[in-house]
């Protein structure tokens, strides 16, 4: 196995929407003492850090705004990620305290043209989602996560390679209690080389079973099984904005979040959507919701997005939005993606259902409309507009007789051109007492143009009722 761990240090700051130039910092409190768990670049380039009592921290920083720490929205976070994680591999796990997510991708390294170009295409997507992440590449977990917490470190690829190439990483990055990295520390040992040369026997003497249990599934010589996570059957994702919004903009920053999760998750399970739903939570009001349809079968975030933000613009918000859910239920099969060698007629289809997703989202559902079949005989009564996208049965027949589609209100004529072929006999509505019976020909005019006529069976009379182009 070769296992990807992506590291997202800044993930209770990143979870917060890009707000203008101040010192921010998460907080986690432990009986009385908070302490600081992820500061952005402002507060940073301050001095602050992981792990500085608040306290201590506002001292220094007086502007400091300090926001708690919501567990609820790391899991919801790391859940959506792991399920975009599901396009690179089955296996995927998580690990919510540390911020992590591994990725087996040994088996998945020909189908993306080697270890290099698959790395690459996670670290863009996580950066395309809006987070900072650090990625180690090794054949345990546990290694993977080491060099995910250290940067600039190069990938191991084979397990008897994992000890000489950590052995220069410093202490404070192995998963073990500060407690025990302080004692390491205390005598003179500052490298995970250094514990490697002693016994794991009298570590665990010193420091229990459960310290040399951790550095056998280090390096792969105790298994380290991991629950993995399974993406579920329908997509729900919630996201709670860190402050009130009241304007469209501020909202395509975690919509834009959001789609590129939704695409990853639809990769991992080979599917595609016509149709979601976007919940907008209100504060003290009910819940306006949005549902957006596509044409055709649709996975694209940057195309979801368009058509969301033209539904938003012509939304008018109740009051402020204080959080988001994206919701799909259904699913359905993305079709077939080869490329027609000698026609553009698929790039076409797909040029035209962009356009009309854009003009249903713009004017609204009942503005766009579609030649549908209604049951009777009537060519002018055969056919109706549909505001849905409901699939009818297509019939394709070459018994059948032709039909012409620019149909026209029945014309009497004075002349005839030539007929050609037998007649067709249509006869509706004697049931009804609108009794109809035509004798339906093709005919073509001394011009060339084809016509679609009838004679009415009672007046005899020749009438035009069609157009072929």
């Amino acid at each position: 196995m070769l296992w990807c761990c992506i590291y997202l240090p800044l993930l209770p700051i990143e979870l917060r929407e890009p707000r203008d130039a101040i010192a921010l910092a998460i907080v986690d409190q432990h009986g009385s003492r908070r302490r600081l768990i992820a500061c952005n670049e402002i507060a940073r380039e301050a001095g602050l850090h992981n792990g500085m009592d608040a306290t201590t921290a506002l001292g220094r920083l007086p502007s400091l705004q300090l926001i708690k720490r919501s567990q609820a929205q790391e899991r919801h976070a790391l859940k959506a990620l792991a399920a975009w994680s599901q396009q690179f591999s089955g296996m995927v796990s998580i690990d919510h305290e540390r911020w992590m997510i591994w990725i087996e991708i040994g088996a998945s390294l020909t189908y993306f043209h080697g270890m290099k170009a698959l790395a690459q295409k996670i670290s863009s997507g996580i950066d395309a989602l809006g987070y900072s992440a650090m990625t180690g590449i090794a054949p345990t977990p546990e290694a993977a996560a080491l060099l995910a917490r250290h940067a600039h470190t190069q990938p191991i690829q084979q397990l008897t390679a994992i000890k000489f190439s950590i052995a220069a990483l410093p202490l404070s990055l192995l998963a073990v209690s500060p407690i025990i990295i302080e004692a390491l520390h205390g005598v003179g040992w500052k490298q995970v080389g250094d514990i490697m040369e002693v016994p794991f026997d009298q570590l665990a003497r010193r420091f229990g079973p459960a310290m040399t249990k951790y550095l056998h599934q280090l390096l792969g010589e105790l298994p380290d099984p991991r629950v993995l996570y399974r993406v579920p059957a329908s997509y729900h994702r919630h996201f709670e904005l860190s402050a009130t919004v009241d304007a469209i903009e501020a909202l395509l920053f975690p919509l834009r979040r959001m789609l590129g999760e939704l695409q990853g998750y639809l990769r991992a399970r080979d599917t595609a959507l016509q149709q979601l739903k976007l919940t907008l939570i209100h504060e003290n009001k009910s819940s306006t919701i949005l549902e957006v349809r596509t044409t055709a079968p649709q996975r694209d975030a940057q195309s979801l997005l368009v058509l969301l933000r033209e539904t938003l613009e012509r939304t008018t918000l109740p009051t402020v939005v204080v959080a988001l859910t994206l919701t799909v239920d259904q699913f359905v099969s993305l079709g077939d993606t080869q490329l027609d060698f000698f026609t553009e007629s698929k790039s076409r289809d797909q040029s035209w259902s962009a356009l009309l997703d854009k003009l249903r989202a713009r004017l609204g559902e009942q503005s766009i409309k579609r030649l549908g079949l209604n049951d009777h005989h009537l060519p002018e009564k055969a056919w109706c507009k549909l505001c849905n996208e409901t699939k009818q049965q297509e019939q394709d027949d070459d018994t059948l007789p032709q039909r012409p589609l620019w149909l026209i209100e029945p014309k009497l004529l004075q002349t005839l051109p030539r007929l050609l072929g037998k007649p067709e006999r249509i006869e509706s509505g004697w049931w009804t007492g609108e009794d109809s019976r035509r004798d339906y020909y093709i005919a073509e005019t001394q011009e060339g143009a084809r016509w679609w006529l009838y004679r009415d069976a009672h007046s005899q009379q020749w009438y035009l009722h069609g157009l072929w182009a």
